[in-house]
């Protein structure tokens, strides 16, 4: 989306001292267990797990220990490098069924020097039966709720969407079985990315440009391609076997898509450092024809996909890469939808269905001004506008970055949800295919100066807020809910007071002695946008992204459409509710 460094695989916690020179005196930084089954089961009265553990940036350790229900299991020394990535690994055997937790403490130092830095836990059920409907790996499909998702019956037939990223199986050990499946109408898989010039990606995520030469190196240049394999195709998941032919997150989504027939999944092909390519495809009717082609192969492929969602960041300029963006686009944005329209049609016509045309387009209203609405208002089947980052860290200018309407204090005229919508019916497109951003993260300031009154949208930014939950300046809504807000109805915590903008229906916190600010959604300002979706008669809401929300945001975005609770998810989560390890 149009979050710089969401797209990029920035899976770190931030230490508190940029220098080696300093590590005696802190601890070391989070370690990451990868992912591991939510179940196995005793084959023989017995099971395996190998269990490992990543730290990819900070202060290193050199030793570390594995909790197991809380008592240490297994200790084992390392050598410290730097900053640099740690890893380790142990295989673990079980005997009995039950619920076990996994805690892995990466420690530096000895005796009353020590100094640990814990992971996330991970919880494992041993012995779990299968049954359910989606899938032969033994578990029911849709996967359960989890964390504060509540079941929905989607009663208006609203648009209600969610981005799922790749790299989420990673650091935020995120797969698709975390995902509220049955309270979804549509799921953006972000990002499909393109072979050709990525100057964007190489700069920004060296290790990503690497592993995306390596897909392209038997691919034609403008040709639509997996980033990850490893992530979307390799990943073993229960029920997987070696020669799965669809595995990882692919396979995942295939069982979602099999139990529940009606939800449409999408890649999404672009974002913000994936967007370099289509500016030099759109401009070349050969380079559109090869981009073309590839796509339809890509949907011939994975056959769950139910169309293409295009992540162009942006027409006309103003998208990482300084040096891209002209007029031109305009007109190359509109030949490049009404020619890929024109081939999703023809392959519909072949497989006697439709496959859905979707963008993810910019809020601001020059990206708006930038592309022929006339022409893609008619061309695609939804418009997911991303009204959200219209302000943050990245600019010393503070405002709500998700806010529906202007602000009481004022703010940069345009720049929120409700303009963002106006701006695009008046350009051309239908107010049923609008579909409006929901954030489920907020952005943040540190340094803030120069507060008048009390009113800390009155000063100025220093730059990012730091650390965030996964990067400087962006913070999940999980994270804020917890360590800022103090839960969900909460007043304030760790410094931080909580505020809330009836006219701009935006919310923030703000810490004046730490002179940091955020701005975020929060389940008030979801619901009233939702509201609005309904009362304008748009085509629905969608979140960016699933995996920051705990429940909350998506469960107003419902509300706010006015669905209630109800079948089919009461029958569909008849084991009851879980909690997200």
């Amino acid at each position: 989306m149009s979050v710089p460094s969401r797209s990029a695989l920035l899976l770190s916690f931030f230490a508190c001292c940029g220098a080696w020179q300093c590590a005696a005196a802190q601890a070391p930084a989070a370690p990451v267990i990868a992912w591991t089954p939510e179940s196995l089961p005793l084959s023989g009265g017995t099971a395996e797990l190998d269990l490992s553990w990543d730290l990819w940036w900070g202060t290193n350790g050199d030793h570390w220990k594995l909790r197991q229900n809380g008592a240490v299991v297994h200790e084992a020394a390392l050598t410290p490098n730097g900053q640099n990535a740690q890893h380790g690994s142990r295989r673990l055997s079980f005997s009995q069924a039950g619920t076990q937790t996994f805690i892995v403490d990466l420690c530096l130092g000895s005796g009353a020097a020590e100094q640990c830095t814990a992971s996330a836990p991970r919880t494992l059920t041993l012995g779990s039966g299968g049954g359910g409907d989606g899938g032969s790996d033994g578990l029911a499909w849709p996967a359960p709720l989890l964390e504060h998702n509540r079941p929905y019956s989607n009663s208006t037939n609203s648009v209600v969407g969610a981005y799922f990223v790749e790299w989420g199986v990673y650091g935020r050990a995120f797969p698709v079985r975390k995902m509220p499946t049955a309270n979804l109408s549509h799921i953006l898989y972000a990002f499909i990315a393109i072979c050709g010039p990525n100057d964007t990606l190489a700069a920004e995520n060296p290790q990503g440009y690497q592993a995306l030469l390596r897909e392209c190196a038997d691919q034609a240049d403008y040709t639509v391609t997996i980033h990850d394999r490893n992530a979307a195709l390799d990943m073993n998941y229960p029920g997987d076997a070696w020669d799965t032919p669809v595995r990882g997150n692919f396979g995942q989504l295939k069982r979602a898509k099999a139990a529940q027939p009606g939800l449409k999944i999408l890649p999404s092909i672009g974002g913000w450092t994936l967007s370099d390519p289509f500016y030099h495809l759109a401009a070349d009717p050969a380079r559109r024809a090869t981009f073309i082609a590839s796509a339809i192969q890509f949907l011939q492929t994975y056959t769950f996909f139910d169309g293409l969602d295009l992540d162009w960041e942006y027409p006309g300029g103003g998208g990482a890469n300084a040096a891209l963006g002209s007029a031109a686009d305009r007109a190359n944005y509109s030949a490049l939808l009404t020619e890929l329209r024109a081939a999703l049609d023809m392959l519909g016509q072949q497989n006697n269905r439709h496959y859905l045309l979707t963008a993810a387009v910019g809020a601001a209203p020059e990206k708006i001004n930038a592309v022929d609405y006339r022409v893609a208002g008619q061309k695609l089947d939804l418009v997911f506008a991303m009204s959200y980052d219209y302000y943050g860290g990245f600019s010393s200018t503070l405002g709500h970055h998700a806010g529906l309407h202007q602000a009481a204090s004022g703010g940069a005229a345009g720049w929120h949800a409700s303009a963002t919508t106006s701006n695009l019916i008046s350009a051309g497109v239908p107010a049923s295919k609008v579909v409006m951003g929901v954030a489920m993260y907020g952005r943040g300031w540190q340094a803030v100066s120069g507060v008048q009154g009390g009113n800390p949208f009155s000063g100025s930014g220093g730059g990012p807020a730091s650390p965030g939950t996964w990067e400087n300046g962006v913070f999940d809504y999980r994270h804020i809910e917890s360590a800022f807000v103090g839960g969900e109805n909460g007043s304030g915590a760790g410094g931080y007071s909580a505020g809330y903008d009836a006219t701009a229906e935006a919310a923030w916190v703000w810490n004046p002695s730490a002179a940091k600010l955020i701005t975020f959604e929060n389940p008030r300002s979801a619901r009233a946008k939702a509201q609005y979706v309904r009362a304008n008669g748009l085509g629905g809401v969608f979140g960016w992204e699933i995996d920051a929300d705990n429940g909350r945001i998506l469960n107003a975005m419902h509300e706010g459409l006015g669905h209630g609770s109800g079948p089919p998810a009461d029958a569909i989560f008849a084991n009851g509710f879980q909690t997200m390890p």
